[in-house]
This record gives structure tokens, C-alpha cells and sequence, in this order.
């Protein structure tokens, strides 16, 4: 998997039978995004209220990753098969999370070790583009443009149930203020 994921990160094309790896792989690529994700600082300085603890950010980290990925990766099913463009033969799960792989990696960590975001974000949307060109490497009748129309498209339900996620790990934690406590300060 990861030299398929540094041949997508140097936007070769590659065949999907690239991506006929064991699926543990890819779910251990994204549990690393996640976690990594989880070690933001910012997650655990959140104003008004108390410092969560190391694992439990770890933990919020990785399970909004997975619930990002698995918004993102159902809508490129459903996107990719319009127009016949792709058959549903080849592991769709192992490409994108082998396209994540490095530039969300080194994202998530920069971020983790304190990096600001607007520095970081350059990673990010590169993310989104090496995930296109991986799809439309693997899927001859995708164009580069309708794969990074998926993605994006993919993006607007995941950071939505990506909030969900948030909201509803702080609720069932009580890591949420008391109403009006961010009026009373």
C-alpha cells in the first residue's frame, strides 16, 4: 500500500489492480489519519471547556475520519457508476484511502505538532487533488475534472456528518457548556 500511496502522492496513474492490497491496510491508514487528527491541539484547548484528555481527543479524531471517509467513499460510489463511467470492479475503499494516505499524513501531523492551519491547508487541498487523479487513473472513463467533482461533491455530507459526529461525541461525554454559559462570560 504505501508505495502505491507515494505514487499517488507524485500524481502517477495508476491501475486499480494497484489496489488489490489486504483491506487491514487501508483501515489501519485510516485509523493513522484519524489519530493523527485526533493529536490537534486544538482539540483539546476548545474555549469554555474543560481540557479533554489525550485519548479521548485521539479517539473523536479517529472517529470523525472514519465517518468523513465513509460519507466521502459512498458518494464517490454512487458518482463514479453515473454515465457508466465506472463498473464497481476494483477496491474504491483501498484507492481513496491509499490516496489519503500521505498528504493527510503529513496534514494531520504538521497540524498535531502545532503548525497552524492556514499553513497546512495547502496539504489538504492537494489531498483532494491526488484523490482525483487517483480516481480518474483508475477509472479511464473518469475525467480528472468529474473525479474531483465527486470528491468535492463527497466533502459537503462529510463535514456535515463530521459535525454530527462532534456534536454528538461532546453531548454523550458532557464536554458541552451549560446554556448561556458562553453568554455569561
Amino acid at each position: 500500500m504505501i508505495s502505491s500511496a507515494l505514487s499517488l502522492f507524485l500524481l502517477r496513474e495508476l491501475p486499480f489492480s494497484r489496489f488489490d492490497f489486504p483491506h487491514w491496510q487501508s483501515v489501519l491508514a485510516v485509523s493513522v489519519i484519524g489519530a493523527l487528527v485526533g493529536l490537534d491541539p486544538a482539540l483539546r484547548a476548545a474555549p469554555d471547556l474543560p481540557p479533554m484528555p489525550l485519548w479521548l481527543t485521539v479517539l473523536l479524531g479517529v472517529a470523525l475520519t472514519w465517518s468523513a471517509f465513509g460519507v466521502i467513499l459512498a458518494v464517490l460510489r454512487w458518482w463514479m457508476r453515473r454515465g457508466a463511467r465506472w463498473d464497481g470492479q476494483g477496491n474504491l475503499s483501498n484507492l481513496v484511502a491509499a490516496s489519503w494516505l500521505v498528504p493527510d499524513v503529513l496534514g494531520a501531523g504538521l497540524t498535531a505538532v502545532g503548525v497552524p492551519p492556514l499553513l497546512t491547508l495547502p496539504l489538504w487541498l492537494y489531498s483532494i487533488w491526488v484523490g482525483a487523479n487517483a480516481l480518474s487513473g483508475a477509472i479511464p472513463k473518469a475525467s480528472l475534472g468529474y473525479s474531483l467533482g465527486g470528491i468535492l461533491l463527497g466533502l459537503v455530507p462529510a463535514f456535515i456528518v463530521a459535525g454530527l459526529v462532534f456534536a454528538a461525541f461532546g453531548l454523550l461525554l458532557g464536554y458541552v457548556p451549560p446554556p448561556g454559559a458562553a453568554a455569561a462570560g
